[in-house]
């Protein structure tokens, strides 16, 4: 199961930075949903939230995150994409392989600090949807696959894919 916290508006749970924040992140029935999202073993979605609300997020979730369908803000910098710093909070375990990570347990013993509990084998899925894969009308596969080379380069070839919006690439 999944659910995304937001998709086009402020909420109850987050801010998607469109407005002026409410709630500067999660609220706190927003704290309360991830929490019991987690307990129940969903799949927390954040295309589209606000950065703050990504940050928060992947510093309070139990379990992997997702990014349906987000670009990398540093190719388009449209604020539905996700900046290179919160890239970097979604790798667990910089270039150690999963294999090695033993379960999601993150960094070998001794090898750097602690990352957000979230970022274990969380997930940036490029979407396809031209005004956020190059911030004008039109866009093509290769510009989809800068936006995936980029994401790899900061966060790891582990945790890219391919995400939705298909609708707009030309």
């Amino acid at each position: 199961l999944m659910l995304s916290l937001l998709c086009r508006a402020d909420n109850w749970l987050v801010d998607t930075g469109d407005d002026p924040p409410l709630h500067h992140g999660l609220s706190s029935f927003g704290k309360t949903v991830l929490a019991e999202m987690n307990r129940l073993g969903m799949i927390v979605d954040l295309a589209h939230v606000s950065v703050e609300t990504m940050k928060m997020v992947l510093n309070l979730s139990k379990a992997p995150v997702i990014f349906s369908h987000s670009s990398a803000f540093s190719l388009c910098q449209n604020r539905r994409n996700v900046p290179d710093d919160v890239l970097k909070m979604v790798v667990s375990a910089g270039a150690w392989p999963r294999a090695e990570r033993g379960a999601g347990r993150g960094r070998p013993q001794g090898s750097g600090p602690p990352l957000p509990q979230a970022s274990k084998d969380s997930l940036v899925m490029v979407n396809f949807y031209n005004n956020y894969v190059t911030c004008t009308d039109t866009a093509t596969l290769a510009d989809v696959a800068d936006h995936m080379d980029h994401v790899k380069k900061v966060a790891g070839a582990l945790y890219v894919g391919f995400g939705g919006d298909y609708d707009g690439v030309t």
